[in-house]
């Protein structure tokens, strides 16, 4: 073979090779092609898409039952031979539960599983339910269940109306044995609900799952269509308080079950609708009841609950209680620090958790946070702390110093690490009346302090170490109670939705700026902005959306004001703004500047894109005016109103005047 007849092969050789991989590359296409248009015909083949590919919208047509309606608009749950599945609802044909039913449509991701969005459904016929397979808490982790027809069996802890998509529902908590799944009954009719507390019950219906805005599971619970799919297995005592009483040391002892069990004993504390301490010879027990009826300490009272563990002792959880008469009150036992918590024979020594006591201690740190009034105290080399809420303090309490020696009387609270070894104890106080001052706090002098030093002079290197060492502990539980009641400040001031300050906090601002401009003569002006159309946004797109939303404006609006104005969500989709110091003659420039900022934003939530616009109405206060609060709110909630009957996404204010409703408002 001469050259030019190996250069004329190679050509060929190339030239086929080419047309190979086009023919491989045009049949991965055609493939493709037809992957995306090929319907998907089963409820396992949708589930077992990823996120990514089932958000592309894959073509669905199925066949199967309708297991339940979710009550959000026209959506149900489905489900097939091999699993089941959510379905939303573009058509609005009427379907039932127990229908069969003909769908075509797309797979979306879902804000959990993937789901189906149906275009068109067609009812076929009627079939018994597909069977509910049984199953234990530890087969819901991770929502594995999610949308199928399961059968739980629990004892129902607590029973109570409520309502959900405007629905009034049943709902119904559960403990499986592990840990507890809500029951939601949609239809009421012929249920009595009262008498399902403490029964042990077959729950039947459809598992649905609750999540984060990760898509992570946190939870589960069960739709259930009506009281068909109830059933008792073991009903609950006609009258819980019939049942024998056991004492307050047995209650979790061995043998006892997932059921009530009634414990009598004398009342030593109460917070209503929240807790009752009851006390039986040398023990006590702390029980968690919503009930507000008052009882008298000394009074001896019957109650029934479920036993589960609390910190450190048992606990008695959904309680119920009633007075049955007079008794001699308990007489509080006078204890050492030391004491509360100990060991012996390899066990830990726990005497005093939940009991009525009184023990004497230093106070070497206090303050005022969330509601407390909080004393860290010292005895010997034990630190303990104690709580006595802010509605109950007088002057007296408030004036107690660091370095007093006191007399705390109050309950006994044992607190207990991960491993539920006690590591430390607290003393809830009832009144003031449960602190007697032995000592006053000295008052330091330079002569006393000066002596002091020279005391402190002589004292050995061991006993240096010993105050490190105490001062590191009292450290290490004073931080973490400030951080405790930091948290619960921050949350008692601000809108949890948004992170801006609630209503009461605006409004104690708007009180503030109100005597401030009064005093020095300032300007001031009363903001309210109103998101407009936000209930279309939820019905649109879904009250995540409507939450998202929200958020979206709370960062614009917090973005515009000044370091020194304020902002706050004052009620739904309504925000008030304090302004101050802005001259009459800046006022049009500076609200046009304020609305441009947060309206027509751009909210971008999971699937969907849309814009809000809001509406402003304003009222401003020029300097000298005497200011009535009460009016200009109103003035400023006219002109919002003006805004809004205007066309919506605008502004209006107007100046302010005392009794006066005729003063032109200006739109910009």
């Amino acid at each position: 073979m001469n050259i030019v007849q190996i250069k004329s092969s190679t050509r060929r050789l190339a030239s086929t090779a080419s047309t190979l991989w086009l023919a491989v590359f045009l049949s991965c296409l055609h493939a493709t092609a037809a992957d995306n248009s090929v319907p998907l015909t089963s409820v396992s083949q949708i589930r077992g898409l990823s996120q990514e590919r089932a958000a592309k919208g894959m073509p669905v047509k199925l066949t199967g039952i309708v297991t339940n309606l979710s009550g959000y608009k026209n959506s149900f749950f489905f489900q097939d031979s091999t699993a089941g599945i959510s379905v939303d609802r573009t058509d609005h044909a009427d379907v039932g539960v127990g229908d069969l039913v003909v769908l075509t449509g797309t797979s979306s991701a879902g804000l959990f599983a993937p789901t189906v969005v149906a275009s068109y459904v067609r009812v076929v016929g009627h079939e018994p339910l597909p069977r509910a397979r049984r199953v234990g808490y530890a087969e819901l982790i991770g929502g594995v269940l999610d949308s199928q027809r399961i059968e739980v069996r629990g004892v129902v802890r607590s029973a109570h109306m409520s309502q959900v998509f405007d629905h009034d529902i049943l709902v119904l908590v559960v403990e499986l044995g592990g840990g507890s799944i809500r029951g939601v009954v949609q239809n009421l009719a012929g249920i009595n609900y009262n008498p399902l507390v403490d029964s042990t019950v077959s729950i039947r219906g459809v598992c649905t799952s609750h999540f984060n805005e990760k898509r992570q599971f946190i939870g589960a619970e069960l739709y259930v269509s009506d009281g068909r799919g109830i059933t008792v297995v073991q009903p609950a005592a006609a009258d819980p308080f019939a049942l024998s009483a056991i004492p307050v040391r047995n209650v979790l002892q061995f043998g006892q079950g997932q059921h009530r069990v009634k414990i009598e004993g004398i009342a030593t504390h109460q917070i209503p609708g929240h807790a009752l301490y009851l006390q039986d010879g040398s023990d006590g027990v702390r029980i968690q009841t919503s009930s507000k009826e008052l009882v008298e300490s000394g009074n001896r009272v019957e109650a029934v609950g479920f036993p589960v563990q609390g910190e450190y002792s048992p606990i008695l959880e959904d309680g119920l209680f009633h007075v049955v008469g007079k008794a001699t009150p308990i007489v509080p036992l006078l204890i050492k620090a030391k004491d509360a918590i100990g060991g012996r024979s390899g066990f830990d020594q726990v005497p005093y958790d939940q009991q009525l006591v009184k023990l004497q201690g230093k106070v070497v740190d206090s303050w005022i946070q969330g509601g407390q009034h909080v004393w860290i105290l010292q005895q010997g080399s034990e630190v303990f702390d104690a709580y006595l809420p802010m509605i109950t303090t007088n002057e007296r309490t408030r004036t107690i110093g660091v370095g007093s020696v006191l007399m705390m009387t109050g309950i006994c609270t044992v607190h207990a690490d991960h491993e539920g070894i006690p590591t430390s104890f607290s003393i809830l106080l009832r009144s003031p009346q449960d602190i007697l001052v032995l000592k006053q706090a000295p008052f330091w002098t330079p002569t006393r302090i000066l002596l002091l030093l020279a005391a402190l002079a002589g004292v050995t290197l061991l006993a240096i170490l010993w105050i490190l060492m105490l001062r590191v502990r009292v450290k290490r539980q004073t931080r973490i109670i400030r951080e405790s009641e930091e948290r619960f400040r921050h949350l008692a001031q601000h809108d949890e939705l948004t992170g801006m300050w609630n209503r009461s906090a605006i409004l104690s601002a708007l009180d503030r700026e109100t005597d401030r401009c009064r005093r020095e003569n300032r300007t001031m002006t009363i903001v309210l902005a109103d998101i407009d159309h936000f209930k279309r946004v939820n019905d649109t797109y879904g009250h995540l959306a409507g939450d998202t939303a929200l958020r979206r404006f709370a960062t614009a609006l917090s973005g515009c004001v000044r370091s020194y104005d304020h902002a706050g969500r004052y009620g739904g989709e309504e925000f008030l703004i304090v302004l101050t110091g802005i001259l009459a003659g800046d006022l049009d420039e500076r609200m046009a500047a304020l609305h441009a900022s947060i309206s027509d934003l751009e909210v971008e939530d999971v699937e969907v894109t849309f814009r809000i616009t809001c509406s402003i109405g304003g009222v401003f206060i020029a300097a000298g005016d005497e200011i009535d609060q009460h009016s200009a709110m109103r003035m400023a909630d006219q002109a919002l109103y003006r805004a809004k009957n205007a066309g919506r996404h605008r502004v209006v204010y107007q100046m302010f005047q005392r009794e006066t409703s005729e003063e032109p408002l200006l739109e910009r």
